[in-house]
């Protein structure tokens, strides 16, 4: 009865401020995402347009570091330059030089070369599709140099125990010292076994002085492939 109250407090919030609920897990990580591409969040319906977001109970029930640790493929990683630990997982990339620390929210892997933190900061309908996403941030550092990336990306949640889970990487936040760019990707939720793909999101550029403008995915798009840069 009380989520029930709660989930219809929402509804009635969200009715007028265009964004739809939140299951934060990660609100640290969440409200970083957030502010690093304000526009693409509230494109998705997941801020309302002054920058704010609905929060809907639940999400701490899971063990979401162990899953996503013994279950999700690197395979987004595999186009970072620095990244050379081969596995069908993240625990499978580990090398006797690793080390690994598994929290209940994410991550950390400590490999001779680079870390890897990764994160899970909420429960999404990122594609308004009415199917939930889970939304993860992965941090890698080379422990070399002064790049850093950090991949945005969606794991469709697991339906069974063991399931192996696939990622789409959202965007890219990439940072050379202080000069940092965002890259946002057409983003399409990875389909299960017989669904078809959604449509992109469009990423326009703004003009100097101007906000950037992003436009929701529309029903009569044609589904396109790779990445749109803009510098912030």
């Amino acid at each position: 009865m009380t989520r029930f109250l709660l989930l219809l407090c929402a509804a009635f919030l969200l009715a007028g401020c265009g964004a739809k609920g939140v299951t934060v897990v990660d609100k640290s990580g969440f409200v970083t995402m957030s502010q690093r591409m304000p526009q693409e969040m509230k494109a998705h319906g997941l801020l309302t347009d002054d920058g704010s977001y609905i929060s809907l109970p639940g999400g701490g029930g899971e063990n979401y570091g162990e899953i996503l640790f013994r279950q999700l493929s690197p395979e987004f990683l595999f186009n970072d330059r620095g990244h050379v630990y081969l596995g069908s997982t993240f625990a499978a990339t580990r090398t006797p030089s690793s080390h690994a620390t598994v929290r209940k929210t994410g991550f950390t892997i400590v490999h001779p070369t680079q870390t890897i933190n990764l994160a899970m900061l909420g429960i999404v309908d990122w594609n308004n599709d009415e199917k939930d996403e889970w939304l993860i941030a992965c941090d890698v550092r080379p422990h070399l140099g002064s790049e850093s990336r950090t991949y945005y990306v969606l794991v469709p949640p697991p339906l069974r125990k063991g399931e192996p889970l696939q990622a789409t990487v959202v965007a890219v936040y990439e940072c050379y010292g202080l000069a940092c760019k965002l890259t946002v990707r057409d983003s399409r939720a990875i389909p299960r076994v017989g669904e078809g793909e959604l449509p992109p999101t469009d990423v326009h550029d703004a003009l100097p002085g101007m906000e950037g403008v992003t436009e929701p995915p529309k029903p009569d798009s044609t589904p396109r492939s790779g990445l749109q840069e803009r510098s912030l």
